[in-house]
């Protein structure tokens, strides 16, 4: 009767331990089985070093990515479209308010919209748009339309990894708005920018029965095309019509789609250390130029108070003292009406569009503290702004209507835009082109009226007065005429002799008019 406790205790012990086995057994599989599959993502998927060093067009596609696997629950990669070399155009999401995401609240994700929606052919995914009232809450950034400015795709990259990476950083500007990023709108130019020609700028569509090559996307867009460069060497080629490239037509499908959600625009580009706002096709300012320029100077203050470095903020045609038609910015904000639309030109002359690579780092970080500033200043604005009520948009100087094929104007008012507006700029003025002919007519008659002087030197002069030789100057001729006598006072002052009054070199003096008068 004693030995039946004991083998029941021992029973018992035998079961723990084989369920502790099991369990050990179970965890060890569980485990190799979880090592195995963290080893095979980051064998698939490693992270570029963005902040760094220039990355390759394959790099910044494995970036996204890897954010896109790291963070499925917050972070969504589009394709927007191809470019002529075959190379994707891709944009990234970042909504944190969305019902995928797992770390907000049960009653926040039932009333979030889902992360994307299917394309209507079925191939590609595209971002949710928000109906209601208020549903301007997303922030569109830019970067890599001109091939050569690495450091605005590096930037770009930067904003990437901030508001993904160190998330935890910036969740209040993430709970309020959504950002969409595209890092790379010219992967074809860039590419060979990188390989081949660090000063290429444009695309690199070849043109049909010609040996150049490439059109400047920022000149491609439909807003007074017509009155773009049209030389089709020139480095700011405006295309064969508008939306000619593919990279034009993918960034038109995103915004033409978001149109009605964007709330706040920005093109990233180099090298001109300036915040500018529309327009840039003429010399303008757009209706609320106060609203804007609020924007950028606080983007401005913000850098300044990070480093101490200062940017210019004012209109593009001002700031860059020229008109371009075309820009994605004037699009976005003249024909879509977002509210807001800025251009971001990054530091600067001395340190050109590819800066060494140990600066790479330092730019990204004072561009995003005065980007992360401008997303808070616009979400504050966006009641303040009702693009509605718009006039129609202003006209360039020099533009030929599309469906006339003539010049409409050729003339235009010079334009003073106050440095109240946050322009560093002063009074502007329009110059009219002067042709051969025009130099050449006033030519003839500037020598008309030369030869109509000569002829009436003879006639006109006073007796006694020769004309002056040429090369001669009136002090340098001999008096022909005798000296002045008056009458009255001598130079004695006693009235006595013939009161001659001579002045130097004969002639007479003004003084001499009035007589002498001693005390």
């Amino acid at each position: 009767m004693e030995d039946k406790p004991k083998q029941g205790t021992r029973l018992a012990l035998l079961v723990v331990e084989r369920l502790h086995l099991n369990i050990k057994c179970q965890t060890a599989k569980d485990r190799a089985k979880d090592a195995a599959t963290t080893a095979l993502r980051r064998l698939v998927i490693p992270r570029p070093d963005i902040l760094h060093t220039y990355l390759e067009y394959k790099q910044i596609n494995q970036y996204l990515e890897y954010l896109a696997q790291r963070y499925p629950h917050f972070v969504y990669v589009h394709i927007l479209g191809h470019t002529h070399e075959k190379r994707e155009v891709r944009a990234l999401e970042i909504n944190w308010m969305n019902s995928e995401n797992v770390e907000l609240s049960p009653q926040m994700r039932e009333h979030a919209p889902r992360l994307f929606d299917i394309a209507p052919n079925g191939r590609f995914t595209v971002p949710v748009i928000h109906l209601g009232e208020h549903c301007r809450k997303t922030v569109f950034i830019e970067a890599g339309t001109h091939a050569r400015e690495w450091i605005s795709i590096s930037t770009a990259l930067n904003c990437i990894y901030q508001l993904t990476e160190r998330y935890t950083r910036n969740i209040e500007v993430l709970r309020k708005l959504r950002f969409i990023i595209v890092p790379l709108v010219n992967p074809d130019g860039y590419e060979y920018s990188r390989t081949k020609n660090p000063k290429w700028r444009k695309n690199r569509r070849p043109h049909k029965s010609t040996k150049f090559v490439g059109t400047d996307c920022n000149r491609n867009y439909d807003i007074f095309w017509n009155s773009g460069p049209s030389k089709i060497n020139r480095n700011t080629y405006k295309g064969e019509s508008p939306f000619s490239e593919p990279e034009t037509r993918a960034m038109r499908s995103i915004l033409d789609r978001m149109s009605t959600n964007l709330l706040f625009f920005l093109s990233l580009h180099s090298y001109g250390q300036s915040i500018m706002y529309p327009w840039g096709y003429c010399r303008d300012n757009p209706l609320y130029w106060r609203e804007l320029s609020s924007l950028a100077n606080s983007g401005k203050s913000a850098i300044k108070s990070y480093n101490g470095r200062e940017y210019r903020t004012g209109s593009i045609s001002c700031l860059t003292k020229r008109t371009i038609a075309g820009s994605v910015v004037d699009y976005v904000y003249g024909v879509l009406k977002v509210p807001m639309a800025l251009v971001m030109e990054l530091p600067s002359r001395e340190l050109g569009f590819q800066p060494p690579v140990e600066m790479i780092s330092q730019i990204g970080h004072e561009s995003w503290y005065g980007i992360r500033e401008m997303c808070k200043r616009s979400y504050d604005l966006r009641n303040q702004i009702a693009r509605e009520n718009d006039p129609p948009l202003p006209r360039p100087a020099r533009y030929e209507a599309t469906n006339e094929g003539v010049a409409i104007a050729n003339t235009s008012t010079s334009t003073v835009e106050a440095t109240a507006a946050g322009g560093d700029c002063a009074k502007t003025t329009s110059k009219k082109k002067r042709s051969k002919r025009t130099v050449r007519a006033q030519h003839e008659n500037t020598v008309r009226l030369q030869r109509s002087f000569k002829a009436r030197e003879s006639q006109d002069l006073p007796e006694g007065i020769q004309a002056l030789p040429p090369g001669l100057f009136p002090r340098q001729m001999e008096p022909r005429y005798p000296p002045i006598k008056r009458s009255g006072l001598s130079r004695d002052g006693q009235g006595g002799g013939d009161g001659a009054i001579l002045t130097s070199r004969g002639k007479p003096n003004i003084s001499s008019q009035m007589p002498l008068v001693f005390p």
